[in-house]
Order: C-alpha cells, then sequence, then structure tokens
C-alpha cells in the first residue's frame, strides 16, 4: 500500500484513528470527533492498529501510551519504519507526563504532541483539527504534483518518441558506418595476403615453396574466416543479414574443407576423415559460402578441443526430406548437458578456461545456429564430457542441373581477361592497388572526382569506406565496383 495511491478529495479524506485499550476511551473520542465533523476508526490495541495502517490510510493517529502487549512507543515506532508513514501525525495521550525522559522518548519515536488526561473536548478538537488539516493539504499538493508531472510527461510523450526515435536511427547508421569501416581496416590486409600468395603459387616455385606458400594461404583463409565470424555476429544481431540462392558445386566445398583441415589435424597427431555417402548430385542450389563456413566453424572446434583421437565429417542425404545432412564428430574434452543448452548463444563457450587455453570468440557456434536457421535448417549437438561431441547440421538443400555448374577450378584456372581503356583505382592500402594494373591511383576523394570529370573512364574499383560511395556517384555515368566490404556484395554496382 502506498500513499501515493491516496485520494484527498473532500468526500474521502482518510479518517482519524483512535488507539485505546479502554473501550469507554475509544467510545468517548469518537463521539467528540464525530460531532466536529471528522471520520474516525477506533482500535483497541497497537497490533490492530498497525494491520489496519498496512490496508487503509488514515490522516492522524491519537494513540494512548500506556497499553497492553505493545504499547503507544513501540506502536509509533513500527508505524515510523513504513515510509509512507514517514510524516504521519501521531499525538500521544497519557494520564501523566512523568518525566522530561518519558515526553523525550515521545517525541523520538515520532509523536507530534502530547494530550493529558483528563482532556478539554475544545483542545481535542483544535489539536486534531489543525494536525489534520495540515497532513490533508500535504496528500493534496502531492496528489496535484503527480498530475501535473504526469501530465507534462503525456504533453512531451510524442517529442520524447520522436527523439528516441531518431537517436536509434542514428545509433543504426553510427554502428553500420563502424562495421564498414572496420571491415575495411580487417579485410584489406588479409585480402593482400591471400591474392599475394594466389598470385605466386601460378609462379614456378620448387615442392618446398609451394608448401610454404600453401601454408600462408591457409593461414590466411583461417584467419580470414575469424574476421568474418566477428563482422557477421554483428550483421546478424541488425538483422541486415541476407542468404544467397545460387547452385554451388559440394564435391568444391567439401574438397576445401578436406584440405583446409587434413593438414590442421595432421598437425596435431589426429586423424581426420571426411566419409561421404553416394550422393544423386553434387550440384545444389543454395548458399554454398555459409555452408562452408558452418562447417569450418564446427571443424574447427572439433580439431582445435581434441588432444588426440579423430575427428570426422560425415555427408549424407535425405532424399525424402530433400535435406543433406553433415555430422561433425570428435573423441575431444565434449560438454556436459547444461553446457550444450546454451553453447549456441554469442559469447558461450564449454568453459571459461578454454578461450584461454585454445583462444576463439564464442561466436562461432553461435554464428552457425543462426545461419543453419537462416537457411531453414537446424543445428543440434549430443555431448558428454570427457566423451567427444557430436554436431548434426540438415540444411534443406534443391539439386541443381549439372550442366549448367561450372567447376570451381575451371573458373579459377580461367584466362584473366585483358583490360582495356582506363580503370581507376580508389584504394588507400598500395598492398590491394598491386593486384591489378592500373593506370590511375588516386588516394583522395576530392582528386577522383575532379579527375573524373575531366577524363574518359571505364570503370572504378572502389575499395574505400563504403559510406563515402555517394560522394561519388554524383559524377559518374559509368560501372562502380565495389570492394567486398560489410555491406557492399562484391561485384556490385552502383
Amino acid at each position: 500500500m502506498n500513499m501515493s495511491n491516496f485520494s484527498t478529495t473532500e468526500k474521502s479524506l482518510p479518517p482519524v484513528m483512535v488507539v485505546d485499550d479502554k473501550k469507554e476511551n475509544l467510545y468517548s473520542f469518537k463521539t467528540i470527533l464525530t460531532n466536529a465533523g471528522f471520520d474516525v476508526v477506533t482500535v483497541d490495541s497497537g497490533v490492530k492498529a498497525l494491520k489496519y495502517l498496512i490496508k487503509q490510510p488514515v490522516s492522524l493517529v491519537l494513540m494512548d501510551v500506556q497499553m497492553p502487549e505493545m504499547n503507544g512507543f513501540e506502536t509509533a515506532r513500527m508505524v515510523r519504519q513504513r515510509q509512507e508513514y514517514h510524516d504521519l501525525p501521531i499525538l500521544f495521550i497519557s494520564a501523566t507526563l512523568n518525566s522530561d525522559e518519558f515526553i523525550r522518548n515521545g517525541y523520538e519515536v515520532g509523536a507530534y504532541d502530547y494530550l493529558t488526561k483528563p482532556i478539554d473536548n475544545q483542545v481535542l478538537v483544535n489539536k486534531v483539527q489543525t494536525f489534520h488539516s495540515l497532513y490533508c493539504e500535504k496528500l493534496a499538493l502531492e496528489e496535484k504534483n503527480r498530475a501535473t508531472e504526469a501530465l507534462n510527461k503525456a504533453l512531451m510523450n510524442n517529442e520524447v518518441l520522436q527523439q528516441a526515435v531518431e537517436s536509434a536511427k542514428a545509433a543504426s547508421i553510427a554502428k553500420d558506418d563502424f562495421l564498414a569501416s572496420m571491415s575495411h581496416e580487417l579485410r584489406t590486409p588479409l585480402t593482400s595476403i591471400i591474392g599475394n600468395s594466389e598470385f605466386l603459387a601460378e609462379s614456378e616455385l620448387n615442392t618446398d615453396q609451394q608448401g610454404l606458400l600453401q601454408s600462408v594461404l591457409i593461414s590466411g583463409k583461417s584467419l580470414l574466416y575469424l574476421v568474418n565470424d566477428i563482422l557477421d555476429s554483428a550483421k546478424i544481431e541488425s538483422g541486415k543479414f541476407e542468404i544467397d540462392h545460387a547452385e554451388f558445386d559440394l564435391s568444391v566445398l567439401l574438397h576445401e574443407v578436406k584440405m583446409i583441415f587434413s593438414k590442421r589435424a595432421k598437425e596435431s597427431g589426429l586423424l581426420f576423415q571426411v566419409e561421404e555417402e553416394h550422393l544423386k548430385s553434387h550440384h545444389f542450389v543454395g548458399d554454398g559460402k555459409r555452408l562452408g563456413q558452418i562447417l569450418i566453424n564446427l571443424l574447427g572446434n572439433a580439431v582445435k578441443l581434441t588432444q588426440e583421437g579423430r575427428v570426422t565429417l560425415e555427408v549424407s542425404e535425405d532424399s525424402a526430406a530433400h535435406q543433406i545432412r553433415f555430422v561433425v564428430e570428435d573423441s575431444g574434452i565434449g560438454m556436459s548437458h547444461e553446457v550444450a543448452e546454451r553453447i549456441f548463444k554469442p559469447f558461450e563457450q564449454a568453459d571459461h578456461s578454454i578461450s584461454n587455453r585454445f583462444g576463439g570468440t564464442g561466436l562461432g557456434l553461435y554464428i552457425s545456429s543462426s545461419l543453419a536457421t537462416l537457411m531453414q535448417g537446424t543445428l543440434r549437438v549430443e555431448s558428454e564430457q570427457g566423451k567427444g561431441s557430436r554436431f548434426e547440421l540438415l540444411i534443406p538443400l534443391e539439386q541443381a542441373e549439372p550442366t549448367t555448374m561450372v567447376p570451381l577450378v575451371q573458373q579459377q584456372r580461367a584466362e584473366r581477361p585483358q583490360l582495356t581503356g582506363t580503370v581507376l583505382i580508389a584504394e588507400v592500402d598500395h598492398s590491394i592497388t598491386s593486384l591489378i594494373h592500373p593506370l590511375t591511383t588516386l588516394r583522395q576523394v576530392k582528386y577522383r572526382i575532379k579527375w573524373l570529370t575531366k577524363n574518359s573512364t571505364t570503370t572504378i574499383f572502389y575499395g574505400i569506406n563504403f559510406s563515402l560511395k555517394n560522394r561519388m556517384n554524383n559524377c559518374l555515368n559509368f560501372p562502380l565496383f565495389l570492394s567486398n566490404d560489410w555491406g557492399a556484395p562484391q561485384g556490385a554496382t552502383y
């Protein structure tokens, strides 16, 4: 019960409470005060007074000091413990004021005044009237203040809501710009490492050099996967993650996965196997890139958390459900049932010591589960502490027409087209610009725009912060190709 809910209109003023263990006194006080126009409630003990006050408010308490079980001082002390009664007027009634200490004790527990028996009727009415009026005025003022505050809030509500919407929009834009910038800054050096390694792989190198180069390439791609995890998590949280629906070759995807983890498993002394049941076709329609990302996350965890034994990837087809089943099983550290229930939440790991011992962000399984859901699939885990884990991924995939598929290996080996015309590279990192043979490289936006207005250009490779593209588009009437930044699909034109 809260005083803020009290109504102080004239017809519903809180009553005066009289507390006395003698019935004749209760009757006398009630008669006098009722005749004076007060609403009066009477109780014959301190305990009953407390019970009443818990349920109903009063405007003043007129209380005898000498009562059995709980005297007036004890009752007043209990009343004052309730916040809504800190300022409630309490008048003590006593046959005699024995000493200064007796009077002081009353004031210490919150007495407003004393009345000594026998009490003059007019004095009683005057004192009750004074304290009752002051308290009711206080309640009325508080109620008016609450009403005024509520009215002000109602008047400001639309403005506050509008400001909140604008703030949310601004925060979302700022977050998108930050992620776009961070995506570029993180991916640019990795793209340089991977791109240069792929170029070198086509040159004449001996066996040892090829092996070292493959190690660099694999490590670069692995680091890129980690960066992608962080950025993908942000895109998933913002609801801006999109799943592609394109043809891909599952055999190529599995080959790449095997290449990555065969070496990792061998270095860790583990047996790694890819067990594939006979599939009707390896040509499917779906998001092969994100499927590969899930498998790499699952296998990466399996190899990382398995100290001895094996890691296997089983691939099978459920023709009736038009689903492909991928099962990643290991003989690693496993996890308890409680941990398995929360393992797909962001930043969760089976044990806090895992990040210290093995590294990782705790995002991989969260992203994998989210991607599976976005692809209309499921990802679940079965595990036992100390006995390994089994992750089962079910993804619905449509079969594609084999004749329309071009194997990825053939695409990579196809002759690169010779560039004709003028190509402007808008990129701040020299390691990226060195991958292409441009005629012109300009680093500042204002010089790019000035140059474009005076020269005939067919294509721009634009790799700086995606958020600046609008400043370039104002003067373009030809394709603008963006590097693969956060929010900028590779090969997109504007």
